[in-house]
């Protein structure tokens, strides 16, 4: 089978996580007013495949040599769900969640979960990370109901072939060929390795603290789950200003409010000035050459870890400050292309033995927090209104994390708290968000 090109190491990594407890891929949920058709559904795939290729690909070759290449099955299967229970969409989202992509085959998966009762539905997409992330899945949904909407209202002929004026976007090169130059090659390896050292000496100087296994499994044996949670327009609107009185962001408030809430579960064990490390993921594509639009599909998200100490005097504001500067010193240094260079080294023996590598026994940082902000794309597709919209890595490799996906639509901030079972339990990410909302609550 011919290769489109190799899998860069950050895209091969993301083949081993998948096949490694179902990890990292992509899950995106619409909620949807109106009755989606599956016919319409289905060309709707078939012009979004069209325009693109990676929807097209499987994954090829062996451990090393990983290759995106044309994929020999042409129609993607499609699970559709009638029901009549309001809550069938989260055991379908917990499921894909929990079920790997047959990469060898495809790279996405796709779910139609239609509540006839109510008008409503819900389409669930499952995405490779290596040709995704939660900006470009969420444009993805934005594109399937454009063409849903204009078939459905008769603007596309049902049934019809794809449309001639579809045109394929480029299959981008690996995100590490579009870094900055001095990011790239030799230079960018030794920045790599200065970055590496820094952290090391973080690591020694804070010893940050983390949450604790509840129970320490084999990594085949480890689920992910997930918990919903939504802050309403008005209150969403009153923490943004809030923000911007206090000259912080929203991303420093959350991070800030986690952060106290997992100091808040360790002081219970005696614990007193924590240090804590928490990782801010960057959205890249305007720090690309050339600079990447939404719509393109790819995996163009990176992390910023930063490390804050927590005493009985930690102020929520002052922390919030902190955390903002902290990122944009992290920024400033170019820490986010850094970790993607070292990417493989850092993961390697992962790979090799997941069930002893030290990021499985051990949670490399207590708090992640990935939030996408206000998410615009429209809401009405002809006869379908976009009511939700939803993203999350599923998270079943990694435990003892506090992790969080947030984005904002229609002024309402919504959050998925994702996490692994057994190695942390629902009670204790239930009294973690429980807290968090304290003080994000208490701060406008």
């Amino acid at each position: 089978m011919k290769s489109i090109r190799m899998l860069s190491p950050v895209e091969a990594g993301f083949e081993a996580f998948n096949q490694i407890a179902s990890s990292l891929n992509v899950v995106t949920i619409s909620k949807i007013k109106g009755a989606m058709s599956q016919e319409a559904l289905e060309q709707a795939i078939k012009i979004v495949e069209q325009r693109h290729p990676q929807l097209q690909c499987c994954i090829s070759g062996v451990t090393g040599m990983f290759g995106f290449s044309k994929r020999a099955e042409r129609h993607l299967p499609i699970q559709v769900i009638k029901t009549g229970d309001d809550d069938t969409w989260q055991q379908v989202a917990l499921n894909e969640l929990n079920q790997s992509l047959n990469s060898s085959q495809y790279l996405w998966r796709i779910a139609l979960i239609c509540h006839a009762e109510h008008d409503v539905c819900h389409l669930i997409t499952t995405t490779h990370h290596a040709i995704s992330d939660g900006i470009s899945t969420i444009s993805l949904h934005s594109e399937i109901l454009n063409h849903c909407g204009k078939i459905q209202s008769g603007k596309i002929q049902s049934g019809s072939a794809v449309p001639s004026h579809t045109s394929a976007l480029p299959f981008l090169p690996s995100p590490e060929a579009m870094f900055p130059r001095r990011y790239q090659g030799h230079r960018g390896k030794v920045l790599g390795l200065l970055w590496l050292a820094r952290t090391a000496l973080k690591q020694l100087y804070f010893r940050p603290k983390t949450l604790s296994f509840e129970q320490l499994v084999p990594v085949k044996e480890r689920t992910c789950n997930v918990i919903y949670r939504h802050i309403e327009p008005v209150p969403s609107r009153a923490l943004l200003e809030r923000c911007r009185a206090e000259k912080t962001t929203v991303q420093g408030a959350l991070c800030a409010a986690m952060l106290l809430a997992v100091a808040n579960n360790l002081k219970k064990t005696g614990m007193k000035n924590l240090s804590l490390g928490c990782r801010s993921f960057v959205d890249l594509r305007r720090r690309l050459s050339p600079i990447v639009g939404n719509e393109q599909l790819g995996s163009l998200a990176s992390g910023v870890a930063t490390f804050h100490t927590i005493t009985e005097c930690t102020d929520f504001w002052q922390l919030a400050r902190d955390v903002k500067q902290a990122i944009k010193q992290s920024l400033d240094r170019g820490e986010m292309f850094s970790i993607m260079t070292l990417f493989k080294a850092l993961f390697n023996d992962l790979l090799i033995d997941p069930d002893n590598s030290p990021l499985t026994n051990k949670a490399p940082l207590a708090v992640e927090v990935s939030n996408v902000g206000e998410i615009d794309i429209p809401t009405e597709y002809g006869p379908l209104e976009l009511e939700e919209i939803r993203f999350m890595p599923s998270q079943g490799i990694f435990g003892g994390e506090f992790f969080a996906t947030v984005a904002t639509f229609r002024r309402r901030m919504t959050f998925n708290f994702v996490f692994s079972e057994p190695s942390i339990s629902r009670a204790t990410v239930e009294g973690l968000i429980e807290d968090t909302f304290s003080y994000l609550e208490g701060s406008y």
